[in-house]
């Protein structure tokens, strides 16, 4: 009798972050996560990319992965579900490339009318204005990868030429134009009201319309990942590449890993798969 009163198992949701976290920060490989990526194929676990990179990035990075899951790009600019996923009836969104997009963040030319403005003060040098040659020597991306990533829809990932203890000066400033400005773990992103956190909530909503309970989990590391941290059940933050961790985090189910990256991101997801069964 008690068995048949049991409550449904949750949907397990894994949000991630990219680089530094599922990719290394220098090389962006993934090869030490297979056993985790294998184990959440092999349970079915919607395995959703959040990430400051661009659509065409993670496009291509999907197939790699073999990921039919939800997306969400430049730093919650834009949510994308694929076509054969059914969003709740009524749900607005628009067709963009074939995806079921909820659009969170203004367009990429809002976002650089604003930060022009920033140039009577500031010294930066923003990807609309690199080529990717530029963006591949600051990334260390290959040329075809800094090509996807100079596809930007709503956030321009910047570099700021004087000195970096101004960045918070720089970001006060951008907010007094109504830019939202947030720490990556390379650049300093400027957008106009894309957030991690709100897009994940967004996902969370759909899910939970469509299959009741969920379990989520996020793992990120950067400032920028705070407010998709925050939102989930089970939050899982990595190490910068100097050993600290980000402060400012409150989640309760909070789990500092030691190190970054792949290996890491391997060793965290099994014993959370491994604890939830």
């Amino acid at each position: 009798m008690v068995d048949s009163l049991k409550r449904p198992r949750p949907q397990i949701l894994i949000f991630t972050d990219l680089d530094g976290t599922l990719l290394d920060e220098e090389t962006y490989d993934f090869t030490p996560a297979l056993p985790a990526l294998e184990l959440i194929h092999s349970l079915r676990i919607p395995l959703i990319i959040v990430s400051s990179k661009t659509r065409a990035e993670i496009e291509f990075l999907r197939k790699r992965l073999s990921l039919d899951s939800p997306f969400i790009v430049e730093n919650g600019g834009g949510i994308f579900f694929p076509g054969t996923f059914t969003l709740p009836e009524g749900h607005p969104h628009e067709r963009v490339g074939g995806y079921h997009a909820i659009l969170i963040g203004r367009p990429i030319r809002e976002v650089l009318e604003r930060a022009n403005r920033l140039k009577e003060r500031f010294s930066f040098k923003g990807f609309s204005e690199m080529s990717p040659e530029e963006i591949a020597s600051v990334t260390g991306l290959k040329i075809e990868q800094a090509i996807l990533a100079s596809k930007r829809e709503f956030d321009e990932p910047i570099v700021l030429k004087s000195p970096l203890h101004d960045k918070e000066i720089f970001c006060k400033k951008a907010s007094d134009f109504g830019l939202d400005c947030v720490y990556g773990g390379r650049f300093i992103h400027l957008l106009l009201g894309g957030n991690k956190g709100r897009a994940v909530e967004v996902v969370l909503d759909i899910y939970r319309q469509l299959r009741g309970p969920i379990f989520p989990i996020a793992l990120g590391g950067s400032p920028n990942d705070i407010g998709m941290l925050e939102v989930v059940d089970k939050a899982v933050l990595m190490q910068d590449k100097d050993g600290a961790y980000i402060k400012g985090l409150g989640n309760p189910g909070l789990i500092k890993v030691e190190g970054s990256g792949p290996r890491a991101w391997n060793k965290a997801i099994l014993s959370i798969l491994a604890d939830f069964s």
